[in-house]
């Protein structure tokens, strides 16, 4: 069964956002972006969880998440449409970062898993689990911190470690890891980030990217951003917007407010850090206005704008 917290989606917080990624990822057509919002069917879903990691503010959640105890630092997984042993899952790309990283804390060093063939499989157009195990890798190696290695059944079958070299590895974890279950905490890309900055780690998974040259000020990318990853700072002399990428779930709403498309989704340590305004006083109307640079123009945007086209109807 899936809960929803409609409170915490998107398009209960602006107008403005455009974001689909439930229905994107639903292989069912359960989800459906209509003119008034989201539409979710309760019949036509088939209870895979693939919507759950899909969305960015946590709206969405399992009644029952599966219990996934670990195996002497293996965990084992199995597609419900496929044969064998394993962890029965819906869908083995329903396994979120947050419960990779909460996984990984209580010492996963080893994913297994069978799966059918994902290209003909209707849930196989979402994203898949090898690209969040490397996403959730790459932030691990920031950290200087255990990776976790995932392998197809048959490469596990081949590389199986040997008794004594598993005891003396596990002998040598420190005690925090060597409980084999994962803790409970919530399924979300907030929740993972939390992790993230708990191990005192300053990069996220998800961000945007800033063209400070774009950017105009308006600071209204701030005031949306409900995890407060985009920052906006108002001094005498100058103001400036802050990015603060390691709290970005990716939501989108900054990419969808920005009427000068000075945002746009990207990687974690891509485009401009912040973008830095000073004031000024235009030559022409007088009118306070901020810009960028050390230079400041002669005139606000408006007289800017006016001078190009003096044939436009103004009225003061």
């Amino acid at each position: 069964m899936l809960i929803v917290d409609d409170e915490r989606c998107v398009h209960r917080l602006t107008t403005v956002a455009t974001c689909h990624a439930c229905a994107d990822s639903c292989p069912t057509g359960a989800w459906s972006l209509k003119a008034d919002g989201l539409e979710f069917e309760p019949g036509q879903c088939d209870g895979c969880g693939l919507c759950v990691p899909a969305c960015p503010t946590g709206a969405l959640a399992l009644a029952q998440p599966p219990e996934l105890p670990l195996h002497r630092g293996t965990l084992d997984l199995a597609c419900e449409r496929t044969t064998g042993p394993g962890i029965r899952l819906p869908c083995t790309h329903a396994l979120s970062e947050a419960r990779l990283l909460s996984l990984q804390r209580s010492g996963l060093r080893r994913l297994i898993v069978r799966t059918g063939d994902c290209s003909t499989c209707p849930r196989g157009s979402a994203v898949r689990l090898p690209e969040r195990v490397d996403a959730v890798n790459r932030v691990l190696q920031r950290a200087g911190a255990a990776t976790i290695s995932l392998m197809a059944a048959d490469e596990a079958v081949a590389t199986e470690p040997p008794r004594r070299g598993f005891l003396a590895g596990l002998l040598a974890r420190p005690a925090a890891l060597l409980s084999t279950k994962a803790s409970p905490e919530p399924d979300t890309r907030r929740a993972a980030l939390q992790g993230l900055a708990a191990r005192g780690v300053r990069s996220g998974l998800w961000a945007v990217e800033l063209d400070a040259q774009r950017c105009d000020g308006c600071a209204l990318c701030a005031r949306l951003c409900p995890e407060g990853a985009l920052d906006w700072l108002e001094g005498e002399r100058e103001a400036g917007l802050c990015l603060h990428m390691e709290r970005c779930v990716a939501c989108g709403i900054c990419v969808d407010a920005c009427a000068q498309q000075a945002l746009k989704p990207g990687k974690a340590g891509c485009g401009a850090p912040g973008a830095v305004f000073r004031q000024a006083s235009c030559n022409a109307c007088g009118a306070r206005f901020r810009h960028l640079g050390t230079t400041a123009p002669r005139h606000c945007p408006v007289c800017r704008t006016r001078t190009r086209r003096p044939d436009r109807l103004v009225v003061d």
